[in-house]
């Protein structure tokens, strides 16, 4: 592993640690509200339970964007990537519409599938007021393109974020919050494609490209 790789490494991690901290934190200082008390309170035992099914849903994404596409089933990756990320927005201000052709399922498999789901949680980051993130995806020739639209109150992406996504910022200069980003730049120039930034009228598009028929 060489100094780039590492540090892309702990920047990941950086950020795996900066999303959980909250409901990590919230169950536990719910647990102690109630080693506190004599008796459980209907409303602390609530909290606890969400921000427990919060952690694990998120882990479970971090699971397949930041680790191996192995941790997908090999039969129909990419609708489990849709159900992975849809539960982890559940009750979140953004929500998912996840209309990926099921061809990219034999096209890309799993390593296509944990792409999309990194993309995905990238063009989360453009909702920071809400709004639905529409992921599409379809495979043309030897090609297969999925995109996630960001449509809300003043979408937009970070800066920092659409920097990354385009390869403009150096690794010494990467930033935990814009690390997921890096990766996916590297993810999908390993698969045989890129990233690409768009406007629409509609709000803005992250587009990733790869070629199809990828080992799963």
């Amino acid at each position: 592993m060489d100094e780039s790789e590492l540090r892309l490494l702990e920047l990941i991690a950086a950020r795996m640690c900066h999303d959980l901290v909250g409901p990590v934190g919230a169950s536990v200082n719910g647990a102690e509200l109630l080693a506190e008390g004599e008796a459980a309170d209907a409303e602390v035992v609530r909290l606890i339970g969400q921000s427990a099914r919060q952690a694990s849903r998120r882990l479970q994404v971090f699971r397949v964007a930041y680790g191996t596409p192995g941790a997908l089933s090999g039969g129909r990756p990419f609708a489990q990537a849709g159900q992975l990320l849809a539960a982890m927005l559940e009750g979140e201000k953004a929500s998912v519409d996840w209309q990926v052709d099921l061809a990219l399922d034999a096209a890309c498999g799993r390593v296509g599938a944990r792409l999309a789901l990194l993309v995905a949680l990238i063009g989360v980051e453009a909702l920071a007021r809400g709004g639905v993130l529409r992921v599409s995806g379809a495979v043309s020739g030897a090609r297969a393109t999925i995109e996630a639209q960001a449509a809300g109150p003043n979408a937009k992406f970070p800066d920092e974020t659409a920097a990354a996504l385009q390869g403009r910022v150096p690794l010494a200069q990467l930033t935990a919050k814009a690390a997921p980003a890096e990766l996916a730049r590297r993810l999908a120039a390993a698969a045989g494609g890129g990233l690409e930034l768009a406007d629409t009228p509609q709000g803005p598009v992250l587009r990733a490209t790869l070629a199809a028929e990828l080992s799963s």
